[in-house]
C-alpha cells in the first residue's frame, strides 16, 4: 500500500515538473512585431549595437529560446548571414513561424518575390492567421503590382493585430492610389501618434496634409521629420518651406538657421533666411544671415552693402567702412558704392580719402549718381582745391601748393585768430615721378582742412621723374 502511494506521489511530481525536451514557445504576434518596432527606431536613431548588445544578454541567459537569435537575425535584415540564420532556426524549429516570416521578408527585400511566398506560407501554416506572416505576403504582393491583393492581404493583417506597422504600410499603399488619400492620412495620423521614428512615414503625411490644404498639419509632421534627422540640411531646407507655406515666419527662422549651420550653400534659400529676418525686424539675426550669405556670394556686393547698413544703424562707423571697403573691391565700377563710401568718409571729416573716393565715383560707369558731381564740387570748394595740379620742379610744386595752404589759413584765420603751428609731410614718389603716398610727419597744427587740402594737393601734383621722395614743411603763424 505504502509502495502505490509513494508511486503516485512520484508520478504527479514529475507531471507537476516542465517536460526536459519541451519545445520554447513562439513569441506572440504583438510580442515579436513590438521588437521589430524597436530595431526600425534604434536604426532610425543610430543605436541598432545597443539593442543587439541586448539580444546578445537575451540569448546568454536562455540559451533555449530561439528568439533572441530570431530578432538578431532580423536586426541584420537582408543580410546573408541573417537569411542563413532564419533557415538554419526555420530547420530547428519549424513550428515557430518567425524565422519563416524573416526568409520571407528577406526574400522581399531582395526582390525573390516568387521565393518568398513559400516560406509565409509555412509560417501560416504553423500559426493559422499569423499576422505578421500576413503583412509580409502584403509587401510581397505590393511588390508584384498586385494591389488590390497587397490592400486586401494588409488590411487582413491588421484586422488581427492592430500594430503601427502595418497602418503604416498599409497607409503607404493607398497614398498612390487615387482616392487612397484621405484614409492614408488617417492611418498615418493614428501610427505616428504611436510610433513617430518613422521618416518615410512622416514625410507621406506631411504631403498628404499640404494636399489636403491643411498647411498646418503638413509642417507639423515635418517638423517630427526633422527632429528625426537632426543633421539632414535638405531635411530643414524643406522644413523652412513647410512651416512658410503654415505662416509661421518664425519657425521657418530657425529651419533656415539650422541649414546654414550645417552648410547648406544654396544662394536663394540664404537669401530667403535673410528676408524673413527683415520681416520679423531681427536685424542681429538679418546680419548672422547676411555674412553666410556673403560668404556664398563671394561676387556679390549687396550682402555687404547691407551689413553697411545695419553697421551703420547701431551706429558701427568701422564695421560700416569695412563692409563698403569689401563691396567696393567687389564692385569698383559701381558709381552707387563709391559714392556711398565717399559720404562716410565725408561725414568723418576724412577729407583727402573722400576726395579720392568721389573721384572713383564719377568716374565708375555703371549706376551712375548724378548728385555725386555736386557734392564733389562743394567738398573741392571747401579745400579750396587747386583748379589744375602742380607741377614742374620739386620746388616749384612746393611754391605752387604753398599759395592754395596760404589762403586757406588766412581764412581760417578769421575764426581763430590764434590758429598756428607746423605742418610737415613726405611724398613717395614712382620711378615716374607719379605720388603713390602722402604721409604726414608732422601736424601741430591740426587743422583737418589744411593738412587734407595739403594730401591732396601734393597726391595729384606732377613730379620729375627719377625724383626723390621730397619733404615739405610749412610753419603757420598770424601776421603781425
Amino acid at each position: 500500500m505504502t509502495s502505490r502511494v509513494l508511486t503516485c506521489l512520484l508520478f504527479s511530481a514529475l507531471c507537476a515538473l516542465p517536460a526536459l525536451g519541451a519545445r520554447p514557445v513562439p513569441a506572440p504576434a504583438a510580442d515579436g512585431m513590438a521588437m521589430l518596432q524597436r530595431m526600425d527606431t534604434a536604426r532610425v536613431q543610430g543605436s541598432p549595437s545597443t539593442l543587439r548588445t541586448e539580444l546578445d544578454a537575451q540569448e546568454a541567459k536562455a540559451p533555449r529560446d530561439p528568439m533572441p537569435r530570431v530578432y538578431r537575425a532580423f536586426l541584420a535584415l537582408p543580410s546573408d548571414a541573417s537569411f542563413s540564420e532564419f533557415k538554419a532556426l526555420a530547420v530547428v524549429y519549424p513550428e515557430n513561424p518567425w524565422p519563416h516570416v524573416g526568409m520571407g521578408l528577406v526574400y522581399v527585400r531582395w526582390g525573390m518575390l516568387k521565393d518568398a511566398a513559400a516560406p509565409l506560407e509555412v509560417a501560416r501554416k504553423a500559426v493559422p492567421g499569423f499576422a505578421p506572416a500576413l503583412w509580409v505576403d502584403g509587401l510581397r504582393l505590393q511588390a508584384e503590382g498586385k494591389p488590390v491583393e497587397a490592400e486586401a492581404r494588409l488590411r487582413e493583417a491588421l484586422a488581427k493585430l492592430d500594430v503601427p506597422r502595418f497602418r503604416t504600410d498599409l497607409a503607404l499603399l493607398l497614398a498612390g492610389r487615387p482616392g487612397g488619400a484621405a484614409e492614408a492620412r488617417a492611418l498615418l495620423v493614428r501610427s505616428v501618434k504611436e510610433w513617430p521614428e518613422q521618416p518615410e512615414a512622416l514625410q507621406v503625411l506631411s504631403r498628404l496634409a499640404r494636399e489636403a490644404g491643411d498647411a498646418k498639419a503638413g509642417a507639423e509632421a515635418g517638423a517630427l521629420l526633422v527632429a528625426l534627422q537632426p543633421h539632414d540640411r535638405e531635411a530643414h531646407r524643406r522644413q523652412a518651406e513647410a512651416w512658410l507655406g503654415a505662416g509661421d515666419k518664425a519657425q521657418a527662422v530657425k529651419m533656415l538657421e539650422r541649414y546654414s549651420v550645417l552648410g547648406g550653400a544654396d544662394p536663394a534659400v540664404l537669401a530667403t533666411w535673410v528676408r524673413l529676418n527683415v520681416d520679423l525686424n531681427r536685424p542681429e539675426d538679418e546680419e548672422k544671415a547676411l555674412v553666410r550669405l556673403a560668404a556664398v556670394t563671394p561676387k556679390d556686393p549687396e550682402p555687404l552693402l547691407r551689413l553697411a547698413t545695419l553697421a551703420e544703424a547701431k551706429p558701427d562707423a568701422a564695421g560700416t567702412e569695412a563692409r563698403l571697403d569689401q563691396a567696393v573691391a567687389l564692385a569698383p565700377e559701381r558709381a552707387d558704392i563709391q559714392a556711398r563710401r565717399a559720404r562716410l568718409l565725408l561725414k568723418q571729416e576724412r577729407f583727402f580719402e573722400a576726395v579720392m573716393a568721389y573721384r572713383a565715383a564719377l568716374a565708375a560707369p555703371e549706376r551712375p549718381v548724378p548728385e555725386a558731381a555736386e557734392e564733389f564740387a562743394q567738398l573741392s570748394k571747401r579745400l579750396r582745391l587747386p583748379a589744375s595740379p602742380a607741377k614742374g620742379t620739386l620746388e616749384q610744386v612746393y611754391d605752387r601748393v604753398s599759395l592754395g595752404l596760404v589762403a586757406l589759413y588766412l581764412d581760417h584765420l578769421m575764426e581763430k585768430p590764434e590758429l598756428k603751428g607746423n605742418l610737415k609731410v613726405r611724398v613717395d614718389l614712382d620711378a615716374t615721378g607719379k605720388a603713390t603716398k602722402v604721409v604726414v610727419l608732422y601736424d601741430s597744427l591740426q587743422d583737418v582742412l589744411i593738412t587734407h587740402h595739403a594730401q591732396v594737393a601734393f597726391m595729384d601734383a606732377q613730379y620729375p621723374p627719377d625724383s626723390e621722395s621730397p619733404v615739405y614743411q610749412y610753419v603757420f603763424r598770424p601776421p603781425r
